[in-house]
C-alpha cells in the first residue's frame, strides 16, 4: 500500500498533476437540444498537454460497461462517480506511456496478434457467414434424411410411495390393498415426514408420490424401480414391497403405474430449431474449406511436409544427451 501511494505522489509532484469538474454557469439546456460532445465534465493536463472528457466521452465509456454495470450508472450522482474511475485509468495509462511500456516488443506483439484476430473474424463475417444461406426445404431435407435421430422415447409415470422403513411399507402396502388411494396415502405419509429423501415420488412438495415422466435411462441408481415400472401395466400396483438397494442405502418402494407414453417421431416444427443449428455449422464449414481452397490456390500455396524433421525416439534423444 505504502508504494503504491508513494508512485501516486510523485506522479502528482513531477508532472504537476490537476484535474478538475468543469461546473456550466449557464442554464441547463433541454437533453434533446444538447450536444454532449460540447459538454466538458472534466480536464486535467498532463506533460503540459490539456485532457478534457466530455459528457459524450462519458456516456460511450458508461456504454461500453457490461449490461448489468451499466445499470449502475444512471443517476447524475453515479455518473459523476464512475467519472472518477474514468480520469483514474486514463491518468494510469498516460503514466504508462511516459514509462515506455507502450513501446514494449511483448506489449506490441499482443496488439498486432489481437488486430489479425479481428480482422480474421471480420472477414469470416463478410467471407462465410454472411454467404451462408439455406431455406426451409433445405431444413425439411435434413429432418426427413436423418428422422432417426428424431424420435423421443418412451416414458412412463408413476406413483411412488418411498420409505426406508420396512415395517411402515408392509403397513403402508395393506392400508392401500385394504380400499386406500395410494395418491392419498403419499399425501399422508409425505406430510408426516416420513417419505425417504431424494427416492422416486419425493421431489415435489405439492404432489408427493407423483414420479412425472422418465425414460428407460432416467438414472442409472434406480435402475431396478425403473425396469419394473415399464415391465407394469397401466393401473397395475405393487404386489409386495419392492426392496432396492441404492447407495449403501436400502428403500421400500410402493408404485403404481400411472401412464404410459410410447416411442414417437417428433414433428418437424418440434425440432425445426435444433435442425437449423444443424444445418447452419455444416454449411458454414462447407464454406470455410471453399473459402481455403480459394485462397490457397489465389496465394499459389506449396507445402514442403517432407523438409519437417522427424523427431528423435526417447532412445535416441537421451543417447545424444549422453554424449554431450
Amino acid at each position: 500500500m505504502k508504494k503504491t501511494i508513494t508512485i501516486f505522489v510523485v506522479v502528482a509532484m513531477t508532472c504537476l498533476l490537476t484535474w478538475k469538474f468543469v461546473q456550466s454557469d449557464s442554464h441547463e439546456q433541454p437533453a434533446s437540444d444538447m450536444d454532449e460532445s460540447q459538454v466538458i465534465v472534466a480536464e486535467y493536463k498532463w506533460n503540459d498537454d490539456t485532457h478534457q472528457i466530455s459528457l459524450a466521452d462519458l456516456n460511450a465509456a458508461i456504454a461500453e460497461l457490461p449490461v448489468y454495470r451499466q445499470q449502475n450508472y444512471k443517476s447524475r450522482v453515479d455518473k459523476a462517480e464512475y467519472l472518477e474511475e474514468l480520469i483514474e485509468e486514463r491518468l494510469k495509462i498516460l503514466r504508462a506511456a511516459d514509462e515506455g511500456f507502450d513501446k514494449l516488443p511483448e506489449h506490441l506483439k499482443k496488439l498486432d496478434d489481437y488486430t489479425h484476430q479481428l480482422m480474421v473474424e471480420k472477414l469470416t463475417e463478410m467471407e462465410v457467414d454472411a454467404k451462408v444461406i439455406y431455406t426451409t426445404d433445405d431444413l425439411m431435407a435434413h429432418y426427413q434424411g436423418n428422422l432417426g435421430e428424431y424420435i423421443e422415447d418412451e416414458k412412463v409415470r408413476a406413483t411412488c410411495i418411498t420409505l426406508d422403513d420396512e415395517d411402515l411399507a408392509n403397513e403402508t402396502l395393506d392400508a392401500i390393498k385394504a380400499g386406500k388411494d395410494i395418491v392419498e396415502m403419499a399425501k399422508e405419509i409425505f406430510e408426516a415426514g416420513k417419505f425417504a429423501a431424494n427416492g422416486p415420488g419425493s421431489s415435489d412438495p405439492e404432489d408427493p408420490g407423483n414420479t412425472y415422466f422418465f425414460t428407460k435411462s432416467a438414472s442409472a441408481r434406480w435402475t431396478e424401480f425403473i425396469e419394473a415400472v415399464f415391465a407394469q401395466e397401466v393401473g397395475e400396483m405393487t404386489d409386495a414391497v419392492f426392496e432396492v438397494d441404492v447407495n449403501d442405502e436400502t428403500f421400500y418402494l410402493i408404485f403404481r403405474k400411472e401412464e404410459h407414453q410410447p416411442e414417437r417421431q417428433k414433428e418437424f416444427d418440434e425440432v425445426k430449431s435444433d435442425i437449423e443449428r444443424t444445418v447452419e455449422r455444416s454449411k458454414k464449414r462447407e464454406r470455410i474449406n471453399e473459402w481455403v481452397a480459394e485462397i490457397s490456390e489465389k496465394g499459389k500455396l506449396k507445402t514442403y511436409a517432407e523438409n519437417i524433421p522427424t523427431p528423435p525416439q526417447p532412445e535416441e534423444a537421451e543417447t545424444e544427451e549422453s554424449e554431450q
